[in-house]
């Protein structure tokens, strides 16, 4: 037996068609007349029960229609614990929540997915070691209710519904560790967290990067939503691209302790500069393999391997915190061959249109400060097998630094070509400002290649020479040590090229006499001394032969302001030098042009009674005797005895305070 049924898909095609706009406009018809307060209200106050925290909105709540029904919440902030720094823990912009559509004609908000826009969070720690994370429900958040027949019964705390999937876009993530330690902060481009439970692996997909900084893009599983809050995320399996390479971070932070494998590979390493909060140099491609452990009370990181170029490195470093909350930092790198041509300084940002460019500075721009001393027990200890990209080899260098609680001490040395160089930096704090040491000597070195290593230019080229340096001052500061700083500098270098920037503000005769042109001026030899005290550098004796001319004078360069003024004072090999050898007076300093001016009554005042002494002849007749050494070097010693009047005619720095106190005595004198 066979039956014929017969489905009219026309008319149940008709119904859907008529079914459908009806109840779009019925769901739209029912949401506009919902009372949005009171799902407002029981949102804030689900929240207070949970948390403890109050939530507020500057504007109400408002609905968003579409195929996907939302709320949408503006100007949000949840207050922050008592004992923080400011009264907001987050402050969102916008906030978009999504409904079940099937929960809202049950009666029910049910909210399936919340977008985060322009939130700026702020994570706190106090010094007991709390963070403003930790939230508790309030004391009338649980126990006995009469009123409500319950007495007999506890009443279990209110949890809030969990919500499977969090967008976080344009926003900010502060750390704050507490007293001593710097701010991290993390710009959050765009965020993904999804998670079934609290307790279950939170997936994460983010762009997200330090301010100014390569942004990271990251993808996989960041332990669990509860294990963050309780600081033991869990199980971190993480890959992604930074920089135009690839980065990987697997292991887990739990309570048994941490242990992280960081591998990333890349076109250049100084994508990660602002991330260690170090100034990395830009080179590559790099690879790059690290482990981070804990070792009982203390953090471990290792760098396995860092390969930029053809550099390559390994190092280590332990962070340990006493009971006094004294913090322990032990760093050991170890360096098989740095390739300086391969490496390069990042570069300076760009100077604003109409800005006056910055002068050269006179002394290095390296800040140091002693603030800081007894806070952390430092030790670092790097050694260099080669250094190659400078004009000579760099081997078997090494710098060590120890910091204490009451000593600081920083020393290095290594081999530069046919010579050698090193020095001494030692801070006591002893006393009401303590007290800088600084000596340092350098022996057959390229002033070039030390000029380099020190990040500062010396201005001579192609020189070789020796320094010998000792100076001493009190202070808690770089600043404070030069001003009242103490010592000697001796100095001689060979045969090498004075910089045409160098030369800038010579009158036209001494610049032709010493055949300067575009490259600068060359030189034999130069030496000369200097005698520091009180925060001035005077420079008692200089001689400086060139092809042309020998040269003598002397100065001063105040360590103060970074101003110096030199008299020099030629005498020409050759009868067609002659007119040209006029002693000239210079004056400059850190953003101030130099000037130079004639001064041929000098010649006059140099000179002593009797025979005149040649300065070309007692060089020539010193070059003669001893070819290997420095003619200049042994040469200065003699300038006071063959120009007795030059130490007379040198210039000394004038004292500001002495003339205010001159010129207030004058103006109080009575008049007759």
């Amino acid at each position: 037996m066979k039956l014929n049924v017969h489905i009219p898909w026309r008319r149940v095609l008709w119904i859907v068609a008529i079914l459908v706009p009806v109840a779009a406009v019925g769901t739209i018809l029912w949401l506009s007349t919902r009372d949005l307060s009171r799902y407002q209200a029981k949102l804030t106050d689900q929240i207070r029960k949970v948390t403890g925290r109050e939530l507020k909105a500057k504007v109400p709540l408002s609905v968003k229609l579409g195929k996907e029904p939302a709320l949408v919440a503006e100007g949000l902030t949840l207050s922050n614990a008592e004992w923080a720094k400011r009264p907001e823990l987050a402050r969102v912009r916008r906030i978009t929540m999504y409904l079940d559509p099937f929960s809202l004609f049950l009666g029910e908000a049910k909210v399936s997915r919340v977008i985060l826009e322009g939130a700026d969070i702020l994570v706190e720690q106090n010094e007991a070691g709390d963070t403003n994370l930790e939230m508790l429900p309030p004391p009338d958040g649980s126990g006995p209710h009469a009123g409500e027949n319950r007495s007999l019964r506890i009443k279990t705390n209110p949890a809030f519904p969990w919500i499977n999937t969090i967008e976080v876009r344009d926003s900010t993530l502060t750390i704050n560790e507490g007293q001593g330690r710097p701010l991290v902060t993390l710009d959050v481009a765009s965020a993904s967290f999804k998670s079934n439970a609290p307790n279950q692996p939170l997936q994460v997909e983010a762009k997200l990067g330090a301010p100014r900084a390569t942004p990271l893009e990251i993808a996989g599983t960041l332990g669990s939503f509860d294990g963050w809050l309780r600081g033991l995320p869990g199980n971190i399996d993480v890959q992604g691209g930074f920089g135009g390479g690839k980065i990987a971070i697997k292991g887990s932070v739990g309570s048994k302790g941490t242990n992280l494998q960081i591998t990333s590979e890349g076109p250049d390493v100084a994508a990660f500069g602002p991330y260690v909060r170090l100034p990395l140099p830009s080179g590559g491609p790099y690879v790059l393999s690290s482990k981070a452990s804990t070792q009982r009370s203390g953090l471990k990181v290792e760098v396995l391997q860092l390969k930029v170029g053809q550099s390559d490195l390994t190092g280590e470093a332990l962070f340990r915190v006493d009971r006094s909350g004294t913090s322990t930092i032990t760093v050991n790198v170890d360096v098989n061959k740095i390739d300086l041509a391969g490496l390069k300084a990042a570069p300076a940002p760009a100077a604003p249109a109409g800005a006056v460019p910055a002068s050269r500075r006179v002394l290095p721009s390296t800040p140091f400060t002693a603030s800081w001393l007894g806070r952390n027990t430092l030790s670092v200890t790097a050694r260099v097998g080669e250094l190659s990209g400078l004009s000579a080899k760099v081997a078997n260098g090494s710098v060590t630094l120890t910091s204490g609680e009451k000593r600081f001490t920083f020393r290095g040395a290594a081999s530069i070509g046919n010579g050698s160089a090193s020095f001494d930096l030692v801070y006591d704090p002893a006393g009401r400002y303590g007290m800088t040491t600084l000596t340092g000597s350098a022996t057959r070195v390229p002033m070039n290649d030390l000029g380099a290593l020190l990040g500062f230019d010396l201005g001579l080229n192609d020189a070789v020479g020796d320094i010998d340096l000792k100076l001493r001052g009190g202070g808690r500061s770089a600043a404070a040590a030069l001003n009242g700083a103490s010592g000697t500098i001796e100095f001689g270098f060979a045969k090498g090229t004075w910089p045409a920037d160098g030369l800038t503000g010579w009158p036209g005769e001494p610049m032709r006499l010493l055949n300067a042109n575009e490259g600068g001026a060359a030189f034999n030899c130069l030496a000369g001394r200097f005698e520091v005290g009180a925060g001035v550098a005077n420079l008692r004796r200089l001689v400086v032969d060139t092809p042309r001319a020998t040269w003598i004078g002397g100065g001063y360069l105040s360590l103060r302001n970074e101003g110096w003024e030199f008299i020099v004072a030629p005498e020409a090999r050759d009868a067609h030098g002659v007119p040209l050898a006029t002693p000239i007076r210079l004056k400059g300093g850190t953003g101030r042009a130099v000037s130079g001016a004639l001064d041929p009554g000098l010649s006059k005042l140099l000179i002593g009674a009797g025979a005149v002494p040649s300065l070309t002849g007692s060089y020539n007749q010193i070059a003669k005797q001893q070819p290997s050494a420095n003619a200049c070097a042994l040469l200065a010693p003699r300038v006071d005895g063959m120009r007795p009047g030059l130490r007379a005619q040198l210039p000394t720095p004038t004292n500001p305070e002495r003339e205010r106190a001159n010129r207030r005595a004058q103006g109080a004198a009575p008049s007759r």
